[in-house]
């Protein structure tokens, strides 16, 4: 009496066999197409070598992103792509690099936005004095359309820019005073960036901007030729700046990106499948060197203020006397980066603000 439900249910189990098994052929039907996929892809593949500068030591979270980039590339290509980093300048500064870049002389190169806004002027965006307050603001900006529209200019300049990474906001530090206060920074002799903006701006905070290369910085603190120089937490630490300076100030007054880019010589020989491999490669060495960058940031003031660097921060009635000082440069470059790209950056940064 109960066979017809029998029937039924042996008939849906014939069924849902059915459908399993299709299941699986379709899987597997894919498998071997992303494999012979694969193939295809790995068939455009050419024995390649390169040469990629970058101007911090191994130690510094972008020395540890470049060693990140080449190992995912190598796997990504089988071995066939070779890269060599180039660590702690040795190819050259970043406008020297950048330069090399585009004559196709190295194939790949990291250079801060401050140098590299001598080629893309619109990257002077990052370099306005007091536009970012945290990290999320940053990523906003450089993850959005504005970060897009200033990599695709690099074009014109006989470069490719391929993503960002960064060196995070740039302190003080100094053998002389605290910075306390505006007017702890009158005369200080700093070394800054080779950028008009980061010179106007320590000129208009009271002090004597130097544009040293960062090579020669270290020379120049440890014989006094200068009083101190503004950079990143980390980049502080791997340079060795605290054997030789007194007295470290959290200013964040500049948040600084880092464009990883290839010489377009370089760059057009490739493959479609080739450009992919090293484009997806930097994107995935972007997310690693945010985690890795921001990790290490949250125990460096600790080290450096165990290495003997007397450390402040500054009260926040005295840090808006500071970005008021340096208004005037933000109103002076505006209208030269494009004000509709500054009022878009800044578009970011609010909905960042109003989302906290």
């Amino acid at each position: 009496m109960h066979a017809p439900h029998l029937k039924a249910k042996n008939a849906k189990r014939r069924h849902d066999m059915s459908f399993q098994m299709k299941s699986i052929f379709t899987y597997a039907a894919a498998v071997v197409m992303a494999s012979l996929s694969y193939q295809a892809a790995a068939a455009d593949v050419q024995e390649r070598r390169m040469k990629f500068s970058y101007p911090v030591s191994q130690t510094n979270p972008v020395g540890m992103a470049t060693n990140k980039f080449i190992e995912i590339v190598d796997k990504k290509t089988d071995g066939k792509f070779k890269i060599t980093g180039y660590a702690d300048a040795q190819l050259g500064n970043e406008i020297q690099a950048m330069s090399s870049a585009q004559g196709g002389i190295i194939e790949l190169t990291v250079v801060s936005t401050a140098g590299a806004a001598n080629n893309v002027k619109e990257l002077g965006i990052f370099d306005l004095p007091f536009l970012f307050q945290t990290v999320e603001e940053a990523d906003a900006v450089i993850d959005g359309p504005v970060g897009k529209t200033l990599l695709d200019k690099f074009a014109d300049k006989n470069l490719v820019g391929m993503c960002y990474w960064d060196y995070g906001f740039r302190q003080v530090t100094n053998s002389k005073h605290p910075i306390k206060n505006l007017e702890d920074f009158q005369g200080l002799k700093l070394r800054a960036l080779q950028n008009s903006i980061y010179l106007d701006t320590f000129k208009a905070l009271g002090a004597n901007p130097l544009p040293l290369p960062y090579p020669e910085t270290y020379t120049a603190l440890e014989t006094k030729a200068i009083d101190g120089q503004e950079s990143a937490y980390l980049v502080t630490k791997s340079s060795g700046y605290q054997e030789i300076q007194k007295y470290l100030t959290e200013t964040k007054h500049v948040y600084l990106p880092a464009v990883v880019m290839a010489s377009k010589r370089f760059w057009d020989r490739l493959s479609k499948d080739e450009q992919t491999i090293l484009l997806d490669a930097c994107t995935e060495s972007q997310a690693y060197h945010r985690q890795v960058s921001r990790e290490m940031e949250k125990d460096v003031v600790k080290e450096l203020i165990a290495a003997g660097l007397e450390f402040n921060t500054i009260e926040p009635n005295e840090k808006a006397r500071m970005v008021k000082a340096t208004d005037a440069v933000t109103e002076k470059y505006k209208a030269a980066l494009g004000a509709d790209l500054v009022d878009q950056a800044l578009a970011s940064i609010q909905k960042v603000r109003a989302q906290q």
